[in-house]
C-alpha cells in the first residue's frame, strides 16, 4: 500500500498542480463556491414550501415557473446568449458596446408592453389553463406588472457575463439568491401555496434594485442611452435570437406537456413527486453548470483557431466528466437523507427515481459544451433541429413509457434523448471541426 501510494503521488500531485493553471478550473471553482452556496438557500428554501405547500403546491409551482420561463423568453427577444457573445467580441469597443446594449433594452421594452397586456387581459384564462382554478388570477396580474424586471435583470446578467466580470457576476448572483429566500419563506409562511406562487412572481422586481446598485457605476450603464438604437445591431441580436428561442421555448412546453399527462393519467401527487427528483437532482446539476456557464460562450466565441477550439473542448471534457460522476454518485449514496431534509415523509418515493434521472442528467452535462459551441459559432439550422426533433422524440418517449413503467418512463426517456442527442452532435462537431 506505501509503494502504491509513493507511485501515484508524484502524478497526483502533476495533476493537481496541472489543473490550478487552467483558467476553466479556477473560474469554474470560484463560480462552484458561489453555486454551491445558492445552492444550501436555495434547498432551505425548497424544504419550507416542500412542507407547507405538500406535493400538490410544488407541482403548481413548476407549472407555474415554466410559464414564467415561456414569457420571459417572449418578452426579452431570446437573444441574451447572443448579448454575451457580441459584448465578450466587442468589449474593447465603447460604441459597439453602447449600441448593443441600448438596442437590446429598447427590444426588450417593445416586447414586454406587448407580452404583458396579454397576459394582463386573459389572466383568468391562464388561470385556469394552467392551474385550473380561477383563484390564481392575481397571480398572473401581478406578474403583468413585474416581467420588464426580469428581463432588465436577465439583460444586466448576459453584459457582465460578456465582460468575464466574474467577481461582479457572483455577487449579484448570491444577492439575489439571499433576496429571493427571505421573499420566499416569508411570503409561504404567511399565505401558503398562494404565497409560494406570489414569491416567485415578485423576486425578480425586488432584485432588480439590488442589481441595479452593483452595476451603477459601470460605464456602459452611462453610455447606454436609449437613443443609440442601431438597426444593424437589432438584426444581429434576433438573429441570434432564432438560434435560441425555439430551443428555449420547447423544453417548458415539453415540461408542462408531460406534468399534465402525468396529473391527468396518474395523479397530482406523482407529478410533485416527479418535479421533487428533478429539483434534488438539479441540485448538482445547477452546481455543475452554473460553475462553468459564465466560461465556455465567453470563451468559445473568442477562439477562431481549429486546432484551439479542439484542445479547449477536449480539456473542458476532462474536467466536466469526472467532476459529474464525482456529483452524481455522491448525490446516490446519501440519497435518502437528501430526500428527508430537503423534502418530508411525503417524497420518500424520490429515492427510488433518482438513478435514472441521474443518468439522463449526466449525459445532458456532457452535451453543454456542444451545445454552447454550435451557440458560439453561430450554427442556427443544426441547433434548431436539434432542438425540435429531440424534444418531440422525449415526448413521444414519454407518452410510450409512462403506461408502462408510470413516472419512471419520464426519466427513461430523459436518459434515452440524452444519449442519443450526445452521440449524435459529437460525429457533427467532429465533421464541423475537420472541415
Amino acid at each position: 500500500m506505501g509503494f502504491l501510494c509513493t507511485s501515484f503521488m508524484p502524478l497526483i500531485k502533476s495533476y493537481i498542480n496541472k489543473l490550478s493553471k487552467n483558467t476553466f478550473v479556477r473560474v469554474t471553482s470560484a463560480n462552484g463556491f458561489i453555486t454551491i452556496i445558492r445552492s444550501l438557500i436555495s434547498a432551505i428554501s425548497n424544504k419550507v414550501v416542500a412542507v407547507i405547500v405538500g406535493t400538490s403546491g410544488i407541482a403548481m409551482i413548476g407549472q407555474l415557473q415554466n410559464f414564467i420561463q415561456i414569457s420571459t423568453l417572449i418578452s426579452s427577444g431570446g437573444f441574451n446568449q447572443g448579448l454575451t457573445r457580441y459584448v465578450a467580441e466587442n468589449r474593447e469597443n465603447e460604441n459597439e458596446i453602447s449600441e448593443f446594449v441600448s438596442t437590446s433594452l429598447i427590444i426588450s421594452a417593445i416586447l414586454t408592453v406587448i407580452t404583458s397586456l396579454f397576459i394582463f387581459v386573459f389572466s383568468d384564462f391562464l388561470s385556469i389553463k394552467i392551474f385550473t382554478l380561477h383563484s390564481y388570477t392575481s397571480i398572473f396580474i401581478v406578474f403583468a406588472f413585474t416581467l420588464y424586471f426580469y428581463n432588465l435583470n436577465y439583460i444586466i446578467l448576459a453584459i457582465v457575463n460578456g465582460f468575464q466580470r466574474y467577481i461582479l457576476f457572483f455577487k449579484i448572483n448570491f444577492a439575489t439568491t439571499i433576496v429571493g429566500f427571505i421573499l420566499t419563506v416569508g411570503l409561504v409562511l404567511l399565505f401558503k401555496e398562494y404565497g409560494a406562487l406570489l414569491s416567485i412572481v415578485l423576486a425578480q422586481s425586488v432584485v432588480f434594485f439590488i442589481t441595479y446598485i452593483f452595476i451603477r457605476n459601470e460605464y456602459w450603464i452611462k453610455l447606454s442611452v436609449l437613443k443609440h438604437f442601431s438597426k444593424t445591431k437589432c438584426f444581429l441580436l434576433f438573429q441570434y435570437s432564432s438560434i435560441t428561442f425555439l430551443a428555449a421555448i420547447i423544453w417548458p412546453i415539453a415540461d408542462m406537456i408531460i406534468r399534465t399527462y402525468v396529473i391527468k393519467n396518474i395523479s397530482i401527487e406523482e407529478a410533485g413527486i416527479w418535479q421533487a427528483t428533478r429539483k434534488i437532482n438539479d441540485y448538482i446539476t445547477t452546481i455543475a453548470i452554473g460553475s462553468f456557464s459564465v466560461y465556455l460562450l465567453p470563451k468559445l466565441s473568442s477562439i477562431t483557431d481549429r486546432n484551439k477550439l479542439k484542445k479547449e473542448l477536449i480539456d473542458i471534457y476532462k474536467i466536466i466528466i469526472p467532476m459529474s460522476l464525482a456529483g452524481f454518485f455522491l448525490l446516490y449514496l446519501f440519497r435518502d437523507t437528501l430526500v428527508m431534509v430537503l423534502y418530508s415523509t411525503k417524497f420518500l418515493k424520490v429515492s427510488d427515481y433518482l438513478l435514472l434521472q441521474m443518468l439522463g442528467s449526466f449525459f445532458w452535462m456532457c452535451k453543454v459544451p456542444i451545445m454552447n459551441y454550435m451557440l458560439s459559432k453561430g450554427l442556427t439550422k443544426t441547433y434548431l433541429l436539434n432542438e425540435l426533433l429531440f424534444a418531440l422524440i422525449y415526448i413521444v418517449l414519454c407518452i410510450s413509457l409512462i403506461p408502462f413503467y408510470k413516472v419512471q418512463g419520464i426519466q427513461l426517456s430523459f436518459a434515452i434523448y440524452n444519449l442519443a442527442y450526445l452521440l449524435v452532435n459529437l460525429f457533427l462537431i467532429r465533421k464541423y471541426l475537420h472541415n
